[in-house]
Order: structure tokens, then sequence, then C-alpha cells
């Protein structure tokens, strides 16, 4: 909104209304409070329509899903949907890319507060366990809909996951290089740790089988031995 107020002066001219100065905005940091308090305000909106939108794909499928059906979730119209998001496929898309950063920041985390190959890969195991444990709808999402994406969505999602298998292969073959472990073939090993705890997701109901715990720490043990460590 632009405004045109000019300062009165004693020029001659009839003085109007005084405006009230403001206050300058007060620096925290890197940023302005007002800054700051905006980018919460979106952050959390945003969340909010991911969440709606994660919540309807799983239980209705994305190409069943509408605009207008993650909006009544909402208790909104559409609008408010399009104003943080161009169309479904970047609400989709965005819950993918927010799945990958946390699975990679937390497998990093599990890897760097513990020292060596075996606390490594049984602390990544039960970080990311705990993850998928907490996170089944997203991770429903993430493997059903992965044909949902467009192409170059789809290189850019096994670019990033290839990250994971990666760095989980790396500190295979750090326990490898010690005679910690042994394994095959390392990138396989490391596929088929990240594919067991990720299928969490299709049996997981609440703590029926396994407590939440008790299932991270069966996969610690499992990803032990498929590296070819005693338990």
């Amino acid at each position: 909104m632009s405004t045109n107020l000019k300062a009165s002066s004693t020029s001659g001219k009839k003085p109007g209304r005084t405006a009230q100065k403001r206050a300058p905005a007060k620096k925290t940091g890197k940023a302005w409070e007002g800054t700051s308090l905006r980018d919460e305000v979106v952050a959390y909106r945003k969340d909010r329509i991911l969440q709606a939108a994660c919540d309807a794909f799983y239980e209705h499928g994305y190409h069943d899903c509408t605009v207008d059906m993650i909006a009544e979730r909402l208790s909104g119209s559409k609008a408010i949907v399009y104003y943080y998001f161009s169309d479904k496929h970047s609400i989709l898309y965005e819950i993918y890319r927010r799945a990958l950063d946390e699975a990679q920041a937390l497998i990093r985390k599990a890897a760097a507060d513990n020292d060596g190959p075996s606390a490594k890969l049984a602390a990544i195991a039960r970080s990311y366990a705990t993850w998928v444990i907490d996170n089944t709808r997203v991770v429903g999402v993430y493997w059903r809909e992965v044909q949902s994406l467009s192409s170059e969505a789809r290189a850019a999602v096994a670019a990033e996951q290839k990250k994971i298998d990666d760095f989980i292969a790396q500190v295979i073959r750090e326990g490898e290089a010690g005679g910690t472990f042994q394994v095959s073939d390392v990138q396989t090993t490391s596929r088929a740790i990240t594919g067991m705890i990720t299928f969490t997701y299709t049996w997981w109901r609440g703590d029926k089988r396994l407590s939440r715990e008790d299932a991270a720490e069966s996969y610690a043990q499992m990803a032990l031995r498929l590296a070819g460590s005693p338990a």
C-alpha cells in the first residue's frame, strides 16, 4: 500500500493531522523483527497446507485428490492454497523435498554424534526408523506417488535419495576398511538398510507389535547384521 503524506510547514498552509511517527523496527540478529514475524506466519501456513495435502494424498491418492479437498481440511477456500503454491504438483514436490531434507539431516547428525562405524550405522538406523515411524503418512506418499512427479522432479528426488544411500555406504566402507564390516556389495547393502526401514510405514500401527523404541532398536541390530557385524 502506498502513502502520499506530506509534513505540514509554517508557510501559511492550513495544517492537517500530524502523522504519527513509527518507531524504527528493532533488529534481532540478521533479520528485522517484522520480516521474521511475517516469515513465521508464512512458514506456519505452508506447514498446515502441506500437512492437509499429505493426509489427503495418503487417503485418496494424488490423482483423485483435488485442491478443493485440501482446502476443506483447512476450513478455507482453495484461494489460500494457491496463494502459497502454484499448483497441486508443487505441493507434492515440496512434500518430497522436505522429507529428503529432514532424512538427510537426521542421518548425518546420527553419524556425527557417534564414533566408529558400528555405532554410527546403528545410530543411523535408529534415527531413521524413528523418523519413519513418526511420519508414516509422509513416507507413504513418498513411495506411492513418485510416478506422479514430473520427470524433472523425479530426477531431483532420485539424486537426493542417492545422497542418503551414498552416505550410509560410506559408513559401511569405513567399517570394511577397519575390519568391522564385511559385505559383498556396499551400495546394495546400503539400499537394503534404508529400504527395509522405509517400508515400516506399511505395517506400523501404533505400538501394537513393537514399541517405537523397540522397533528402532530392532532395525539398528538388523542393519549391523546386514553389514556383516554381529549384533
